[in-house]
């Protein structure tokens, strides 16, 4: 399974909103800039995140993005799915239908196990651990990566 950029990106923005909490709403093109984001691929992003109740947004003056909801109620899961879609790492685990074979299947156990795995870390994680990750890091990093964040997400397990 490949995380999209689209879905990729969208976690970028949703961390930098989280980082910048006080200071919301915040101007898509200044997330854009901080992220290494494309804004015109922002820009599409954030009606699939404010269509699952992950942010708002203000129009004109002194408008922008903010969460809709605290950055500790917000995990990696709920961005990845309003962005894809429920994830899955095989066919056989999408809803009831997903396979014929299920019952029978040697391996639809290590599917399911590996998949609950994956769903308990990326549910465990919200937007506050993975910023209170990045604070902890900021003293490591060259000032002009503040606040930026990598392709990567650490994650304890």
């Amino acid at each position: 399974m490949n995380i999209s950029r689209k879905a990729e990106y969208a976690i970028r923005a949703m961390v930098d909103l989280a980082i910048n909490y006080e200071q919301q709403p915040i101007l898509s093109k200044d997330i854009a800039k901080r992220q290494d984001i494309p804004q015109k691929f922002l820009v599409q992003i954030i009606p699939s995140l404010k269509s699952s109740g992950l942010v708002s947004t203000i129009r004109g003056a002194g408008g922008g993005i903010y969460l809709g909801k605290r950055p500790d109620e917000i995990n990696i899961r709920q961005i990845i799915e309003a962005i894809e879609g429920p994830i899955a790492l095989n066919h056989c685990l999408i809803g009831a239908t997903g396979c014929h074979r299920k019952p029978t299947c040697p391996i639809h156990r290590t599917w399911q196990s590996a998949q609950d795995k994956m769903l308990s870390v990326l549910e465990s994680t919200t937007l506050s651990r993975v910023t209170n990750l990045n604070k902890k890091e900021q003293g490591r990093q060259p000032v002009d990566n503040i606040g930026k964040l990598g392709n990567e997400i650490e994650v304890e397990v």
